[in-house]
């Protein structure tokens, strides 16, 4: 008789952890919504990582000239955040689906 349902009574202590169990899902919930969709850590690893790849390709473009390596660092750099901002939405997109 130990696992019989006890209706709509619950135990004090069990009653007590149901509410703080959906206390702190709320407190989550509430802090996943507060950061939004570009949170402050996402922009800057997006931010660093476009600047990682237009380094990269600026590098790769040096033996060119400095006009050409410089616009090719600034439109790969322009490509990779662009890039983590779509795989961001997407990923926002994809989740809501589920």
């Amino acid at each position: 008789m130990r696992n019989m349902e006890r209706g709509q009574t619950l135990p004090p202590a069990a009653r007590a952890r149901v509410e703080r169990n959906a206390a702190r899902r709320a407190a989550r919930k509430t802090a996943t919504e507060e950061r939004g969709l570009f949170a402050v850590r996402f922009w800057l690893r997006a931010v660093l990582v476009a600047l990682a790849v237009g380094f990269l390709a600026l590098s790769l473009q040096w033996g060119e000239g400095l006009p050409r390596a410089l616009y090719a660092g600034l439109i790969a750099g322009a490509f990779a955040l662009a890039a983590q901002i779509a795989l961001r939405l997407l990923q926002r997109r994809a989740a809501r689906r589920v």
